[in-house]
């Protein structure tokens, strides 16, 4: 595994920041460790993984929102993070499930935390 600097120097593809949840599976999907994807690339990704095990040298990356599974495999490793290449071209499968976002629309009143007062009292 080379180190991380010699890693960005060499990269042919640039990096955008990304912040998505994302699933490290190995021997035959039998084994599965939750991670963070922080920047992607079409070439590979940084993750980062919590807990105490940590991720095998070669391993799936599976991106739920996405649809993504890639086979990946480890170039290098710092604390928590790791930063992967990816083996071959993602594939995009069926999402396993969809993220739902509701928008804040303003409305003339402003949001607060304050109570309001109760009925038939003095709000002094």
């Amino acid at each position: 595994m080379s180190s991380p600097e010699q890693t960005e120097k060499e990269r042919s593809a640039a990096r955008r920041r990304v912040l998505k949840a994302g699933v490290i599976a190995y021997n035959d999907r039998h084994v599965t460790l939750p991670c963070g994807v922080r920047d992607m690339s079409q070439s590979g990704a940084r993750l980062f993984v919590t807990g105490s095990i940590s991720a095998p040298d070669t391993f799936e990356l599976l991106i739920e929102l996405d649809g993504m599974e890639v086979p990946c495999e480890v170039v290098w490793r710092r604390g928590m993070e790791l930063g992967v290449r990816f083996v071959s071209q993602p594939q995009i499968v069926a999402k396993k499930r969809d993220q739902i976002v509701d928008l804040w629309v303003a409305s003339k009143t402003r949001p607060s935390l304050r109570r309001k007062p109760l009925a038939g009292r003095d709000a002094t």
